[in-house]
């Protein structure tokens, strides 16, 4: 059975050899989260430490931090890891296809560790591709390289392209078992996405599927997406994905050969200094966005969650960018 590498501490298996994942009810206690802040370390303003206390209007008029209609956010220094800003960022949530971050994050982490081939053929199931939302347009019985279907994933946002990545990667995992649900079927994935979310620490984190349509065991916050952003940005692979304007994908369809041609839905690619990560909606999550600006010596992760609308949540991005650039040059 694979296990995570882990680097610092090993975790247990016990959530790999499960039939389903323990649910953790969202408001339990987390007495024992561990601080992300060194003892000598100092407060930032607008730190998740301090917007506890802080209405946006406080943050505001006190750092100047731009007014922004997301319910909740962080801005991160990508380089050392430090909250320039936050609201309400520990606030335990759905988040939508953000959490395909972390899906496409443990991919690649199985094809490293497992030498699996990215180029390999992986199989469309039927079952795989009976779902709702944003969409690959793949077909039951399709074959399309692992490479072609992270595309499928991160670009359009394929709902149908995350269950099949799950289901193809849960047999590398473990003895595949063909008659029982999807959800089972996909199931030795999705334990090991929630064993590195606590290997990262992101302990207010907890998936349920790997694409992100609502489901109340499925939570997670701006913070820890913050820190899988932090990790994701050291990956060439996954920041190669995740700053591409279009892929052209080739797939085997009823014995012919077919191109598919995927467009990003993250509109702030077409912006100078943008460079990732990806969009996200769904009634209950809100439009939400994680948004990678890198220029010059200047790194910054923002994440914002349940914003007023799907156009705003461009404004409120930039905003808070533009903000935190001239912070991080002064200092």
């Amino acid at each position: 059975m694979f296990k995570p590498p882990l680097p610092n501490q090993r975790l247990s298996s016990k959530a790999l050899d499960q039939p389903m994942i323990h649910v953790r009810s969202i408001g339990s206690s987390q007495s024992n989260r561990l601080n992300r802040t060194s003892s000598g370390s100092r407060h930032r303003p607008g730190s998740s430490q301090r917007s506890l206390s802080f209405s946006k209007t406080d943050l505001h008029s006190k750092y100047g931090v731009p007014l922004v209609t997301a319910q909740n956010f962080v801005v991160m220094n990508g380089n050392d890891g430090i909250n320039l800003a936050s609201f309400n960022s520990k606030k335990r949530v759905q988040v939508a296809s953000l959490t395909k971050l972390m899906t496409c994050y443990v991919a690649i982490q199985l094809i490293r560790d497992l030498k699996i081939n990215i180029y390999q053929i992986m199989y469309v199931s039927y079952d795989a591709v009976q779902i709702s939302g944003t969409s690959a347009f793949l077909r039951p019985y399709d074959r399309i390289t692992l490479y072609d279907l992270l595309h499928g994933l991160m670009l359009p946002s394929g709902n149908d392209a995350a269950n099949v990545i799950a289901e193809n990667l849960s047999s590398f995992i473990k003895d595949p078992v063909s008659n029982i649900a999807l959800q089972y079927r996909i199931q030795p994935f999705i334990s090991l996405m929630n064993q590195y979310a606590l290997l990262l620490d992101m302990n207010d984190t907890q998936f349920y599927n790997p694409h992100g349509l609502s489901n109340d065991q499925s939570f997670s916050c701006a913070e820890d997406l913050a820190i899988l952003c932090k990790q994701i940005i050291n990956d060439p692979l996954l920041m190669d994905i995740v700053n591409k304007k279009e892929h052209q994908a080739t797939i085997q369809r009823n014995n012919k050969l077919i191109k598919l041609t995927w467009e990003n839905t993250n509109k702030m690619l077409e912006f100078d200094g943008y460079c990732g990560f990806k969009t996200g909606f769904t009634n209950k999550a809100g439009p939400c966005l994680a948004t990678l600006f890198k220029k010059d010596t200047i790194c910054i992760i923002i994440i914002i969650l349940n914003c007023l609308s799907k156009e705003v949540r461009w404004d409120d991005t930039i905003k808070l960018s533009n903000w935190a650039q001239r912070k991080l040059s002064i200092d």
